[in-house]
């Protein structure tokens, strides 16, 4: 196990640094820069001096490696749109939107697909499998956008329940806490019902009804326990695509977390805040997938760490 991990470590540290390399590059590679004449009127002497002040000015290596040194010692920068804090301060006060509504709306959904599933699985093909299924696809198919537009045009322009947009009141958070929901609902309740229907198929479900075990029983104790293994070690990797927010999500809502500031940086070429947030999108899933296939194989004896079954 130690050095599986280990091995998982130093594949997670490779995957950083190409992807560090990558992004950086293509960022320098598109046209335009953050402090052209067409966005930003500057005199030519003013604008190689804000060049120059930020290292803009150098060769592309070591802009690169000036810039991972400081990634080292958690200094990322300073963002442009925002010189007066870090881009740690930036983020730290970014993140607690899209934390709160993607916790929300994992919270929401998880529990919500999983009954779903349960309902499809244990009422395969009739009404309620179907209704379920079609629910799961619908959720999966549609884009989250496509999502956010009918739920602002049914309960904010037509009923007129909720507001469109905004944030800081909770009622604002409704609408896009259930637009989150929408995916972890769907892909649970799909993992949930394939779970399911694995387990009643198993023999051990015939010995335990053989015993006289209450459906109930069966069903709690022994098959939702067999089927909740993957629908776990998939609760990580789908609360960190949540919780680092939804670029579609927070720009129907207007909400300022940081799904905004990936198309805002992009935008204004703001490399510092740009690499940050991808590298720390990329270190969290990667840590996210490690700590699933560790916790896979601590809820499964039967699988090795290197990938193989006994």
């Amino acid at each position: 196990m130690i050095m599986y991990i280990l091995r998982r470590l130093v594949s997670i540290m490779v995957t950083f640094l190409i992807v560090s390399v990558i992004i950086f590059l293509m960022m320098h590679a598109i046209p335009g820069g953050p402090f052209d004449a067409q966005d930003m009127p500057l005199s030519e002497a003013v604008r190689a001096k804000l060049m120059a002040r930020l290292g803009l000015d150098q060769p592309l290596h070591i802009q690169y490696f000036k810039y991972m040194w400081g990634v080292l010692h958690l200094d990322f920068g300073v963002p442009y749109q925002s010189p007066g804090e870090t881009v740690l301060q930036l983020l730290s006060r970014a993140w607690p939107p899209s934390l709160i509504l993607g916790g929300l709306g994992m919270l929401i959904g998880v529990p919500t697909g999983i009954l779903l599933g349960m309902a499809a699985a244990l009422k395969r093909n009739t009404w309620i499998d179907y209704l379920a299924s079609a629910v799961a696809t619908l959720g999966l198919t549609i884009p989250v956008f496509v999502i956010s537009m009918m739920l602002i045009l049914v309960f904010a322009v037509w009923l007129g329940w909720l507001p469109a947009s905004g944030w800081g009141e909770p009622k604002k958070w409704i609408l896009p806490i259930i637009a989150y929901a929408a995916i972890p609902m769907a892909t649970y309740a799909r993992y949930t019902r394939s779970a399911m229907l694995d387990s009643l198929n198993k023999p051990f479900v015939t010995v335990l009804r053989a015993k006289g075990l209450s459906e109930r029983r069966i069903i709690f104790q022994h098959v939702l326990r067999n089927s909740s293994i993957p629908m776990v070690t998939v609760f990580l990797p789908m609360f960190i695509g949540t919780a680092t927010g939804s670029i579609f999500v927070e720009a129907m809502f207007r909400v300022p977390g940081l799904g905004a500031y990936f198309v805002t940086s992009i935008e204004t070429r703001d490399y510092p805040l740009e690499m940050a947030l991808i590298l720390m999108i990329t270190m969290a899933f990667s840590l996210a997938y490690l700590i699933s296939d560790i916790l896979y194989a601590w809820l499964n004896p039967r699988i090795r760490v290197g990938g193989t079954q006994e």
